[in-house]
């Protein structure tokens, strides 16, 4: 998942360790970090793979350098691969999603199209999940019904969350673009 992060974002021109770290915490929000510990390490990976080229740049007179990255082909082509990549059902499919709509700009229509029928099927799927849940849990005498009644609830409230998740995807399949 940050391996698309870090390559989608050189793709719009060389950037610091910092500025990469501070882009992607604000991408993800204030709840889902990346650690110093696993950024720079990713870095010198990509480095040695030859995905990305290092350069020291100092931004005034007498300031510290700085390393500061740019992508290189064999980055911009590992960057188009893992944007082919399909979408696998996990805990972070919802994230490697919003990367990969982040980058939209940076692959063809049909990546996109692709990209935004996966996700539609993740989605239709656990709809169906959830409906699953719904009347296992309407139907289950053992369930105490005060607990039934905020069971449903909170079953309904993910419901509706995917219900307007799956139309907006729709409309933006149906967008072509």
């Amino acid at each position: 998942m940050y391996e698309l992060y870090v390559l989608g974002e050189l793709l719009s021109g060389p950037k610091h360790g910092y500025l990469l770290h501070a882009i992607l915490k604000s991408a993800l929000g204030p709840v889902r970090q990346i650690s110093w510990g696993s950024l720079y390490p990713m870095i010198r990976r990509f480095e040695g793979e030859g995905l990305i080229s290092p350069y020291e740049h100092r931004q005034e007179e007498g300031g510290r350098p700085r390393k500061v990255y740019e992508l290189t082909e064999a980055g911009r082509a590992r960057f188009q691969e893992l944007m082919m990549e399909p979408l696998e059902y996990n805990l972070e499919t919802e994230v490697v999603f919003q990367l990969k709509m982040l980058y939209f700009s940076h692959v063809t229509p049909e990546v996109r199209q692709s990209s935004l029928q996966q996700y539609l099927e993740y989605l239709e799927y656990n709809e169906e999940h959830i409906k699953g849940i719904y009347q296992s849990v309407s139907n289950n005498p053992h369930i105490p019904d005060e607990e039934r009644v905020y069971g449903l609830r909170m079953i309904d409230y993910r419901r509706n969350g995917l219900v307007s998740s799956i139309q907006w995807v729709e409309r933006e399949i149906a967008r072509k673009g």
